[in-house]
């Protein structure tokens, strides 16, 4: 990314190395991390960090596990929820940040759920877009579905084992071209296996539980029409989540982050004004 302000490093785990991008350029203020959805990389925030540039902010941004520059063994424990929840508490660890908020977009806001349920009180501000706390398939009245979906997608994933290419292809959010395009260049991204193992993970998806050990103030950003996180879910999130409030946007789709950057980033700084952290 040609962001003269973000410093690209490295997190060195039990399990391979984390990529992560860096803009920490103020001491005394907090740091925004921004994790990406299934299949992307830290380039879904492109255009928000441009604007934030403004608002003296450090921000970061990981490739998550399995996903841009960062480690891809096709290990199947290597990729649950906990595994991405520990990375990310290394990284804040790493780099010795006090103050946090956390932008996750889909599966990357599962994981600042997770994390947020597990460490309330490191975290200052929430933001959630297009984001599940629980398997998708509950609210579409169709969850029996989950084991039998789970087994396909593994057992697909296994026999894909033996997949792999020369090289993975980096997706850069700022030459996507549409949704297709979109959509069928993540599956060069990473090892199919992978995929198919991170989807399957949203079958044992279940925050419900634990909603209410979230303290910090909290946004759920979702579209009037997505096909994943239903109304009664975000509803649900919401009451569960004493401090948080719902923004239900226009368009029609679950790919809010990617698709609507210069809305989600005004949501987002509007969120950080109203809550006085810029």
């Amino acid at each position: 990314m040609n962001d003269s302000s973000l410093q690209q490093k490295w997190l060195q785990t039990a399990n391979g190395k984390i990529c992560y991008y860096l803009a920490k350029q103020f001491d005394d203020r907090p740091t925004v991390i921004f994790l990406h959805g299934l299949s992307a990389n830290h380039t879904t925030w492109k255009t928000i960090f441009e604007k934030f540039r403004d608002f003296n902010l450090n921000y970061l941004a990981p490739d998550l596990r399995g996903h841009g520059h960062s480690d891809k063994s096709k290990k199947r424990r290597l990729y649950k929820f906990s595994v991405f929840t520990d990375d990310l508490k290394q990284i804040i660890e790493k780099e010795n940040l006090s103050k946090v908020v956390l932008v996750g977009y889909s599966f990357g806001g599962s994981i600042a759920l997770d994390y947020a349920i597990k460490y309330p009180t490191t975290v200052e501000g929430l933001v959630l877009i297009s984001a599940n706390h629980v398997n998708p398939l509950k609210y579409k009245k169709i969850n029996f579905l989950t084991p039998l979906g789970y087994i396909f997608l593994n057992l697909l994933a296994w026999l894909l084992i033996w997949q792999k290419r020369k090289n993975y292809y980096y997706f850069d959010q700022a030459t996507a071209r549409g949704y297709w395009q979109s959509t069928f260049k993540g599956f060069t991204t990473m090892p199919i296996t992978i995929n198919l193992w991170l989807l399957s993970e949203l079958a044992n998806l279940n925050l419900s539980h634990q909603l209410a050990k979230i303290t910090c103030p909290t946004l759920i950003v979702k579209s009037q029409a997505d096909p994943f996180l239903s109304p009664a879910e975000a509803k649900d999130m919401n009451q569960k989540i004493k401090n948080s409030k719902i923004i239900i946007l226009e368009d029609r789709t679950h790919f809010l982050a990617s698709r609507c950057q210069e809305k989600i980033a005004k949501i987002i700084s509007d969120f950080l004004k109203e809550q006085k952290i810029i």
